[in-house]
Parts: C-alpha cells; sequence; structure tokens
C-alpha cells in the first residue's frame, strides 16, 4: 500500500512538473489613426506623467485651503502665469502673483476643498508636465456668506519641474 502512494505521488509530481505553464501573453495596445476636424495649437499628444507632480499640486490645494500658501512658494517657477475663471489674468514674478492669491484668500473665513479627480499628463515632444485637478471648493466669507463652485485647474511644470503656468476654470453649483 505503502508502495502504491508513494508511486501515485511520484506520477502527480512528475505530471505537474511536465505540464507547461500557459503565460499570457501581453495583447498590444491598438491605436487607431483619426483626423481632428481641428488644428491643434499645442499639442495633441501625451502620455501618463509623474504622479509626484499630482502630491505637489494637490499639497499646493491644501495650502490654500489652509491659508498657508506661502509654504508652496518652493513650487513655482521665478515667473508664473495664472488664467483665473473669472477671466482675470496674472503674469509676473512667483512672489507678487502668490501675494496676490494669498490675499484673495485672506478675505475669506475659510476654504475648503474636495478632489474629483486627478491626472498627470507628460507632454510627448515637449519639456513640460500638466497635471488636470477637478474638484469642489466651498468658501466661506468673513460676513458669513458661503460660496461653492466646481473646479478645473491645469497646472504646467515646466522643464524645471517648476510652476509656470496655471489655467482655472469653474461652474457655480445650481442653488436648490
Amino acid at each position: 500500500m505503502k508502495k502504491m502512494i508513494t508511486c501515485l505521488l511520484a506520477v502527480a509530481a512528475l505530471s505537474t512538473a511536465c505540464k507547461e505553464e500557459k503565460k499570457e501573453e501581453a495583447k498590444p495596445t491598438v491605436t487607431t489613426a483619426v483626423t481632428l476636424p481641428y488644428q491643434i495649437g499645442y499639442a495633441s499628444d501625451f502620455e501618463i506623467g509623474d504622479s509626484k507632480y499630482a502630491q505637489i499640486v494637490l499639497a499646493a490645494w491644501k495650502d490654500y485651503d489652509n491659508n498657508t500658501l506661502q509654504n508652496s512658494l518652493p513650487v513655482f517657477a521665478d515667473s508664473v502665469t495664472m488664467y483665473f475663471a473669472e477671466g482675470s489674468i496674472i503674469s509676473n514674478k512667483k512672489d507678487s502673483a502668490i501675494a496676490f492669491v494669498a490675499k484673495a484668500r485672506g478675505s475669506m473665513a475659510s476654504a475648503t476643498s474636495s478632489i474629483d479627480a486627478v491626472t498627470v499628463l507628460k507632454t510627448k515632444g515637449k519639456d513640460d508636465t500638466w497635471v488636470c485637478v477637478w474638484g469642489k471648493e466651498v468658501d466661506i466669507m468673513k460676513d458669513g456668506k458661503k460660496d461653492s463652485m466646481l473646479l478645473n485647474e491645469n497646472w504646467m511644470f515646466n522643464k524645471d519641474g517648476k510652476v509656470s503656468v496655471i489655467r482655472q476654470y469653474y461652474s457655480q453649483i445650481a442653488k436648490k
């Protein structure tokens, strides 16, 4: 009986060893060539970028909420251009640009952000990286008035890894 069990175990081990492992082959990515109906002025070829840039942008958002935006000053290039949702544009030295934003934030009692999505895109053929953030900001003014908006911000990091452009878009949240 012991010989029979030993033989069965040996056969089982041998048959397992002889079986070929089926390896899943990586399927090639299929891209479809398309003709875009518009000429693209900046870029249309991106790849996923380094997530450290998302961390930097979200830390700056947190500094904005906490009214400590000066903590994020080192992440900005010497000169920065900011396009705000209401139409104003600031193109200035980082100290002046951040002071402008900090002054606006200082006029509020609080700001609270929530993030819906964030992605990092590396522009192929260029030395920049974009962080795109979608979220919600709820501001409470010093007089108690509450304002909420849905935000999309696109932050461009230059070849030196510093924020040089911010483009902001928003939509007011419909009141119930």
